[in-house]
C-alpha cells in the first residue's frame, strides 16, 4: 500500500488519469486485506481460492496502473504494479505450497510483459524493448521465485522432520513396549490383590468354605470379567478422556459403532491435542465435555462440547490454533460459542 500511494504521488506522470491511479491503489489494498483475512489462524487454511483472489487483485492494480498513465509513461523504473504484486507473492509463501506460488508468479510475469511491451513507444530512452521487459519483470520474478523457493523448500525440511520423527517415533514404541506390558501385569495384580487375595486368605485361615463365600467368589468373578471386558473395549478416545482428565472428571464418549477407529493418525493426534488443550483450560470444566460420534454413511459426524466461563472471543482466540490443524484434516468445522458451551461439528470419511 506504501509503496503504490508513496510512488503514484511521487513519480506521478503529468497527463495521467488520477481516478484510476486511485482504483488501482483500492486494488492493492483489496490485495493486502485480503491476505490479512485469509492468514487469520481463525479462518485456516489459507485456501487456493484466496490465494487467486490476492493475487488477482494486485495483477488488476498493475492494470489500472498502467492504464493510468498510459501514452504517459515516460520511464519504467517508476512503476509500482510489478513490484507490489511480487510484495503480495512473498506475503503467501508461507501459506501456499510452491506450485501455486511459481503458477501465479508466470502468470503475474506475462502480464507485466504485455504491459511493459504496450508502453514501450512511450519510453523516452531508446533501447529495445526486451530489455525494458526484463526491467519490469524483474521485481515480480525475483520475488515471486524466491516466495516459491521458499515455500518448496520450507516443505521438503518438515516432510524430512516428519519422516525421522515417524522412525524414531517407532524406534521408541519397541522400547516402551515391555515396560507397558509390564505396567499393565502390574495393574492387573494390583487388581487381583485388592479383590482376590484377601478372600482367599480369609479363606484359608477358616479352613471351610460357606454359602457366603460362595456368592463372594461369584462377585469378585464377576467384578474381574467386568472390568477385563471394559478394558478391552474401551477406544482410544475414551482412554484419553481417562488420561487427561482429572480423576473422577472425565467427560463422556458417544460411540457405538465404535467410528473412532476410522480416524487417521493425524487426525487422532489433532483431536487429541485439542482435547489436551480444554483438560488444562482453568476455564473450561472437564466434566462437561462429551463427544458424539453419529454414523452417517459415507462419513462421521463428530461433535464436541465443553463448558467454559470464558467469553466468546476469548475462546476463539485461546483454541484458534487447534481450530485451523482441525479445518485442514477433518470437513466442514463448524464453531459455536453459545452461551457458556463452546460446540464444535465436524465431519471426516469412513473409509
Amino acid at each position: 500500500m506504501v509503496l503504490a500511494a508513496g510512488r503514484s504521488i511521487v513519480t506521478r506522470d503529468p497527463g495521467s488519469d488520477a481516478v484510476l491511479s486511485v482504483v488501482a491503489i483500492v486494488f492493492v489494498g483489496i490485495a493486502a486485506l485480503g491476505i490479512v483475512f485469509a492468514s487469520s489462524p481463525l479462518r485456516a487454511p489459507f485456501s487456493r481460492l484466496r490465494f487467486v483472489v490476492v493475487l488477482g487483485s494486485g495483477i488488476l492494480g498493475a492494470v489500472t496502473e498502467a492504464a493510468a498513465g498510459f501514452g504517459h509513461d515516460l520511464v519504467i523504473r517508476d512503476d509500482w504494479g510489478s513490484a507490489a504484486t511480487g510484495l503480495l507473492l512473498l506475503a503467501c509463501a508461507p501459506y501456499r505450497p510452491g506450485r501455486d506460488l511459481a503458477v501465479g508468479t508466470a502468470v503475474a510475469a506475462v502480464v507485466i510483459a504485455v504491459i511493459v511491451v504496450l508502453e514501450t513507444p512511450y519510453f523516452t530512452t531508446e533501447a529495445p524493448a526486451p530489455l525494458f521487459v526484463a526491467v519490469g519483470v524483474t521485481p515480480v520474478a525475483a520475488l515471486g521465485v524466491g516466495s516459491a523457493v521458499y515455500s518448496g523448500t520450507f516443505v521438503r525440511l518438515v516432510e524430512q522432520w516428519l519422516s525421522r520423527a515417524a522412525i524414531l517415533t517407532e524406534e521408541s514404541a519397541q522400547e516402551m513396549r515391555p515396560g507397558i506390558a509390564r505396567s499393565v501385569q502390574q495393574d492387573s495384580v494390583t487388581g487381583l490383590n485388592r479383590d482376590v487375595v484377601p478372600f482367599f486368605t480369609d479363606l484359608v485361615e477358616r479352613g471351610e468354605v460357606t454359602e457366603d463365600d460362595r456368592q463372594r467368589a461369584g462377585t469378585a468373578a464377576t467384578a474381574i470379567r467386568q472390568r477385563i471386558v471394559a478394558e478391552s473395549d474401551r477406544s482410544w478416545l475414551e482412554q484419553i478422556l481417562l488420561d487427561i482428565c482429572p480423576r473422577g472428571q472425565a467427560g463422556t464418549v458417544v460411540d457405538r459403532s465404535g467410528l473412532a477407529e476410522r480416524m487417521t493418525s493425524d487426525q487422532r493426534t489433532a483431536i487429541r491435542a485439542i482435547l489436551q488443550a480444554i483438560a488444562t483450560d482453568t476455564a473450561a470444566q472437564a466434566s462437561s465435555l462429551g463427544i458424539v460420534l453419529h454414523d452417517d454413511d459415507p462419513l462421521v459426524r463428530a461433535l464436541i462440547r465443553v463448558e467454559s466461563t470464558s467469553p466468546d472471543l476469548a475462546v476463539r482466540q485461546h483454541y484458534a490454533p487447534y481450530f485451523a490443524v482441525l479445518r485442514i484434516l477433518f470437513r466442514d468445522l463448524q464453531v459455536e460459542v453459545s452461551g457458556s458451551f463452546l460446540t464444535l461439528r465436524f465431519s471426516y470419511d469412513q473409509h
